[in-house]
């Protein structure tokens, strides 16, 4: 999804414009102050957005020399190192909570956050780099008054080169759809009431919560890798934003509370004290 302020080199406007991540992050903290008991610090949403768009792991792919990049991506070649930067960033905010580090639990749950996003995203379950790379037979990149230039994919000779970029970037190209499917959800998402985009949740759900479990029960909701593909095949139908707007989108912001609230279990040792408000109340 995208966070639209990465592309902005000057800092003051990153946030401001509220992209999907941004949405959706609001929405997810919103939500987490019901539960979080109070007196328990966690950043705030103005603090967590301060860690998107360009300070966001957007703008760090845009300023990246595209060498070891940490990958988007949920496709079976980069799934595991998803995974492991979801964990990694999870045990940070946890780390840096129990320090009472403000700035680095900000900076970690607005990280953590947008990488869960990434991994529920239905077109990162495509195998996109997998394709680019069949496309770029010369792996060298492109260079233009020597920069190498990313993004252009570098056939053998001029008309290979013009071919495979069209089969990425034309009309109906891999890359091409990748966009408009971001960009679809980005304005589904713009023209949604905030109240729309939170899921209905219990305090059961909260119980026994940890970040494997979360992403493994988030990823197993809905079937991701289907709506991308009815998506390539169909494009945008009635039925495809309907179901982006009443499911995707609101298990996002699910799984981005339970996973903020299992750091704040885990720093502040809230389990105990919550399993037993949880008898009590069933009783």
């Amino acid at each position: 999804m995208y966070s639209t302020t990465a592309l902005a080199k000057n800092p003051k406007f990153t946030g401001r414009i509220m992209g999907t991540h941004q949405q959706l992050d609001q929405s997810a903290r919103k939500v987490l102050t019901r539960y979080l008991p109070k007196g328990k610090y966690f950043p705030t949403a103005k603090d967590i957005l301060h860690f998107e768009g360009a300070r966001g792991p957007d703008g760090l792919k845009r300023k990246s020399p595209d060498d070891d990049d940490p990958s988007h991506m949920f496709d079976d070649e980069h799934k595991e190192d998803l995974k492991r930067q979801i964990f990694d960033h999870h045990y940070n905010l946890v780390q840096a909570l129990k320090k009472k580090n403000q700035v680095r639990a900000a900076f970690e749950a607005a990280w953590l956050a947008h990488k869960v996003t990434d991994a529920l995203t239905p077109a990162h379950h495509f195998p996109l780099s997998e394709a680019k790379d069949e496309l770029m037979s010369n792996k060298e990149f492109v260079k233009i008054f020597g920069e190498p230039i990313k993004g252009i994919m570098h056939g053998n000779s001029f008309a290979e080169t013009a071919r495979n970029n069209w089969l990425y970037w034309g009309a109906g190209g891999h890359m091409s759809k990748h966009i408009a499917y971001e960009y679809g959800v980005t304005i589904i998402a713009a023209a949604l009431p905030r109240k729309s985009l939170i899921p209905e949740m219990d305090r059961l759900e909260f119980s026994n919560v940890g970040p494997k479990k979360v992403l493994e029960d988030a990823l197993s909701s809905i079937d991701i890798p289907s709506m991308y593909a009815r998506f390539r095949n169909e494009g945008w139908t009635t039925e495809l934003a309907l179901e982006t707007k009443n499911v995707l989108l609101p298990e996002i912001v699910r799984a981005i509370v339970l996973m903020w609230y299992s750091a704040a279990v885990e720093a502040y040792g809230l389990e105990r004290k919550e399993t037993r408000k949880k008898v009590h109340e069933s009783k």
